[in-house]
């Protein structure tokens, strides 16, 4: 029963990517454009289907405002720092990797509307996220895929962000 759950390789992984980040949804989020997105994570797998997580991801998005002297453009950062829990389904004698994960994620603006404590806005924020990864050396360290991360307020949304990374990582 233990070796079901036993780890083959390395316990550690570090990811880093590149990508788009999206405002979804709720009004918040009104006048952000699509951007570039960021990330770094740090993965602890205490059993081959499961590890903990924590991650970063970095946007900067355009936003545009309204002044009495007409519409302008600033480019903001949204950060979103997440913690939380992965699933992991290894595939092909573990050459390939499917998981799925949920956590919380604090939120961070240069855009002072965006992070007001108070009523206007959570800090923290639910996340859900996804994706695959795949092996490129024959001792499993180094690999590549693609994870995309959807953050979302509680109830009727007042602000949603995705973002969508191919990532680089290493296992250790």
């Amino acid at each position: 029963m233990l070796t079901a759950f036993s780890q083959e390789a390395g316990r550690n992984t570090v990811t880093i990517g590149a990508g788009g980040g999206f405002p979804a949804g709720g009004y918040r989020t009104d006048g952000f454009a699509d951007s570039a997105a960021f990330s770094a994570s740090y993965e602890f797998r205490l059993f081959k289907y499961l590890a903990p997580e924590a991650g970063v991801v970095n946007t900067i998005p355009n936003v545009e405002y309204g002044s009495k002297f007409g519409p302008y453009t600033i480019r903001e950062r949204v950060t979103l720092l997440s913690l939380g829990v992965r699933g992991i389904l290894p595939l092909r004698q573990g050459r390939i990797e499917l998981f799925a994960g949920v956590g919380t994620a604090h939120i961070w603006s240069s855009d002072p509307e965006l992070t007001v404590e108070g009523y206007q806005s959570p800090t923290w924020i639910l996340q859900v996220n996804g994706g695959g990864r795949l092996a490129i050396d024959h001792r499993h360290r180094f690999w590549i895929g693609p994870t995309v991360r959807l953050s979302r307020d509680g109830g009727r949304p007042t602000e949603e962000w995705v973002s969508l990374t191919g990532d680089l990582g290493f296992r250790f």
